[in-house]
This record gives C-alpha cells, structure tokens and sequence, in this order.
C-alpha cells in the first residue's frame, strides 16, 4: 500500500453516508508480514485465532447462503461493519468512491460540465457550466438524460448517473436526450473535458454594499476560490459579508485554515487536534504577521455543517470575529487518517479529536447508535447542554454537540402541499423551462397573476395535482410564486440568479443583514482588547 500525504476534512453530503464527513489526512499504508503462528506472541496467535474465524465465516456464508454474495460485497460489508463499531466516521472507500473523493479534493474532474438532479421522472438537466461540452453541444436546462453510453437511466440515482457520466479526459460518453417539444430522443456524442467543481458556488452582491459568498464544501481550491470572490466583491462597492456554510459537509481542512487566515487577526488559533489520551498532536495558528482585514462578517451555519465548515465558524465566533446565524451545526469533531489501499480505495481510520480556539470539542455523542446521530432532532434549538467555554472577549459558547449560532433562526419551510408539489412532481422547474421557451423570461420576474393564470392552465394540461382548495390558500399561493419565481432566475439566468432571488425571502439571511451593526462593534471591541493587552505586554517586558 502508498500513498502521498494531503490533508483533507469532511465528505460530501450526509445524504450519501454519515462516513463521508471526515477531517482527512492522507498517509501512508503499512503492509504487514506475518512470522509463523508458533512463533508469535500470545497476543498475536490469539489474533490469528479470530481472523481465521472471519475467514471461516466468510467462506461458509458464500458456500451455503441461499442467496450468496459476491466476495466483493462480502469484503466490503464485513470492513464496513468492523470500522462502524469504532465511531460514525471511519469508513471504507471502494474504486468508485475513492476516486470521487479524489476528485472533489482537487476541485475538478472530468465530465461533460451539467448539472443534474434525480426527479421522480428521471435524471433531468438543472443547468450547463460555462464554456462546457453540454453547452457546447446545445444541451439545455429541463433536459432529461434517457440513455447514456446505451444503458436506459430509468430508476438510476443521480450518482449513478455522475459515475457513468464521468471518466477521462478526452473520451466520448453518448447521451440520449429527451426535451419538451421534440418527439424523439436526441442522440449526443459529447466529448468529455476538465470541469472545475467550484467550492465557492454563488458570490454576488446581495445589496449594494453587502458581499454574499456560498461555499458549498472544501477542496483544494476553496481558498484561492474564497480570495477572488471578496477581491471581486469589493471592487463591487462590498463593505460586509454573509458567509454561507449551510449544508456545507466539510472537506480539507486546509482549505479551512486558508480561508481562516484570511479572515482572523494575526497570530490566532484556528484549530488544534489532540489524539489518544489527549495529546496535543498539532495547533495551527494564522501567520505572526497578517493584518485582519476590518470588514463586518456574519456566518450561516445549519445542522447540514459539518466538521471543516465548524471550524471556520468556531474560529469566527471564539475570536469574536463576526456573529454566526442560523441552527446549531451537525457536531463532527472527529479527526481520520485516510489510507490508500492499493492506489486505488481509501480506508479513513479516525485518530484524534479537533478543538477550537477557546478549547471546545463539539463532536456530537455517538453512543447511542447510528439511527440517533444520523437523524438528530428537527425544530428550534434546544438549550445548549454540553460544557461552557468563553470566547476572547469574555461572550459564553459551548462544547460537546455542534456550533450553537449566536442567534438561532428557524429556517423557512414550505407548506406540505408546496413541498409535496416541489418534491414528488417536480412542477416549478418544468413550467419554468416551458416559459422560456413559450413567453421568455426577464430578470427579476416575478409570478404576477398573469403568469400564475398559465402555471395552473401548464399544471392542468400535465395532470399535477391541485385541488381549488389548495389553490386559493394563501400560504400556498405565496410559497409558489416564491417558488416559481425561484425557478425562472435558475432556468434563465443560472443557479446564482436563483439563489440571489430566494435570498431575498430567507430569514436567517434577513437576520444576517440585521446584526451587522452589532458584528462591526464586536470585531472593534476586539480590536481595542487586543491593543490594549500588547500595551500591557509591552509594559511588562520594559
């Protein structure tokens, strides 16, 4: 086994698995030569003794099981299930997810450059990255991918469809496509290329003096990628800055750590680990000689962030550097070492524990099992329980389950009858392709009357749902047109139009732009601390 050494965080989303959330370093594998059973130690014969046992079993369940699996299932499953009793996180990768993992650190892969989403009526096209093989071939938004390379993608997952649609550079995958208003499959050869996949996956001017920036997870381009956007925003007239990390599983930590530098004073700790019986492994701090760059910052942070998007926003809030918005995070403050087996698969073995600055460990209890941490508690934020710490201006956190935010907001959900319309039928992304083609779409568009007239006639014609009831609610009406709304800007303009749209109508966002003025005189009060404590250090030293 080898490897080369990066260090990483958390995986993609809890979705896939609770397994991808890590905090990543890549070392070297270890092979190991085993003497003679007579000649070992107590200790390793009786290790012998329950191998060959594992052995024996697996034999007997592929030679008599009614229904025997292939060794690959049967090697994956017994190394999942041996790593699960250890904690949530260590977690076995075969070629595929390996390789995807490999991908999302490096920030791109080769592909055909869409973006696609499982629909209950199949694998359909969101929208085409600039400059793309799907773009230039003519692919659109509202497509739905039929076929690929022949192989019908009826009941496929959309990472089914990922693994397929990607592969190596310069080689041709054939699509078949079917669009509204063409009555025939369109067959497309498309050659696959580099696609970067960007961290940062919206930067824009939410205001005119407002910098809004979403990062979506963390690779190795995550703080080049951060550096550009606030560059970008503040020759754009940006004063402040919402830093969204909701649903943002994590990834390298030092991606983390590079955007913590950028953001801190000088010589301030970002994170340190500590391994078995609480030895310090490392501390990691910003350089003696950056200036904070002074302006006001608040974080969004909900249950979906995890691991190196908490120590981003520990760090934010231990210093006193901005104010955290939003729901109390996931809670995964467990360190792994990923090691390469074979060059191709990964083995993450957790190996210590992370802190923030003012020493809180907010990994979230595991020893309940895995249904009770996969699927924690929905709502408002209980009052936190875990252990109190304070931040450097003397303000109460807390350890021991997740980043409690500094004001807890609910975020807003959709009436069941709008999120059963979103979600089962799919019916605001579909009517918005048809509208660009039938009537155009501008920016900004909202849903007036008139075009809520064609979406209930569109929505009739493909037999969605909608009783009179549901129609005239007033709640329901304000959450389509929202939605509707919501879905023309991605259809017509792309996914950051969308985004700067819904912004509009998120409470934590609102509140966000809220408590600037509280987040600017906290990061002054800081500032006039730290001044004053150098004065004091300086006075002692004469």
């Amino acid at each position: 086994m080898a490897s080369s050494k990066v260090q990483d965080g958390t995986g993609k989303t809890m979705a896939r698995w609770v397994g991808r959330h890590w905090m990543w370093t890549l070392a070297l594998g270890t092979a190991v030569i085993y003497a003679p059973l007579a000649g070992r130690s107590g200790d390793e014969r009786a290790k012998q003794r329950k191998l060959d046992v594992l052995t024996e079993v697996m034999g007997l369940v592929q030679k008599e099981s009614v229904e025997p699996p292939t060794p690959k299932q049967i090697t994956h499953s017994a190394i999942q299930g041996m790593l699960h009793t250890l904690d949530p996180h260590s977690n076995y990768m075969d070629e595929s997810e390996f390789r995807m993992m490999r991908d999302e650190q490096r920030g791109t892969f080769f592909g055909i450059g869409s973006i696609i989403q499982q629909q209950p009526d199949g694998i359909v096209v969101i929208s085409t990255v600039r400059g793309g093989p799907s773009e230039k071939v003519g692919i659109r938004p509202g497509d739905y991918i039929r076929e690929i390379d022949g192989k019908v993608t009826e009941g496929w997952t959309s990472n089914q469809a990922v693994q397929k649609l990607r592969g190596d550079k310069g080689t041709v995958v054939e699509v078949a496509i079917q669009r509204a208003g063409s009555p025939d499959l369109l067959r497309i050869s498309l050659t696959r290329a580099e696609i970067p996949s960007n961290s940062v996956y919206y930067s824009f001017m939410l205001t005119a003096t407002t910098g809004f920036i979403n990062v979506k997870d963390f690779g190795e381009t995550t703080s080049e990628e951060f550096e550009k956007a606030v560059a970008s925003l503040k020759k754009q007239g940006m004063k402040e800055l919402i830093l969204d990390l909701r649903d943002n599983p994590g990834g390298m930590v030092d991606a983390a750590v590079g955007i913590c530098r950028q953001l801190l004073g000088p010589d301030e700790i970002i994170v340190s680990q500590r391994g078995r019986d609480g030895v310090l492994v490392s501390e990691t701090r910003t350089p003696k000689g950056s200036a904070l760059d002074p302006f006001p910052l608040t974080v969004l942070i909900n249950r979906g962030s995890a691991s190196a998007s908490e120590i981003v926003a520990g760090a934010i809030q231990d210093h006193d550097r901005g104010l955290v918005i939003g729901q109390t995070s996931w809670g995964k403050g467990l360190v792994q070492v990923v090691l390469s087996i074979g060059r191709v698969r990964g083995l993450a073995l957790t190996t210590a524990r992370y802190y923030t600055p003012s020493g809180r460990c907010i990994q979230r209890d595991y020893q309940h099992g895995l249904d009770d941490y996969l699927l924690p508690e929905e709502g408002k934020d209980a009052e936190p329980k875990g252990p109190e710490y304070k931040t450097f201006l003397g303000r109460k956190v807390y350890g021991g389950g997740g980043i409690t935010p500094d004001y807890s907001v609910d975020t807003s959900k959709l009436t069941n009858f709008v999120a059963t319309l979103r979600f089962r039928f799919s019916p605001f992304f579909k009517f918005a392709v048809a509208e660009k083609e039938t009537h155009g779409i501008k920016a900004n568009q909202v849903a007036d009357d008139a075009l809520m007239g064609r979406f209930r006639e569109w929505a009739a014609a493909q037999k969605v749902p909608i009783t009179d009831a549901e129609w005239n609610d007033a709640q329901n009406q304000i959450e389509m047109r929202d939605q509707i709304a919501f879905e023309l800007q991605n259809v017509a303009y792309g996914v950051e139009a969308g985004r700067r749209y819904i912004c509009g109508k998120d409470p934590q966002v609102q509140k966000a732009l809220e408590v600037f003025t509280e987040a600017e005189q906290l990061m002054k009060k800081k500032v006039l601390a730290e001044r004053a404590q150098e004065g004091k250090t300086i006075a002692t030293k004469l």
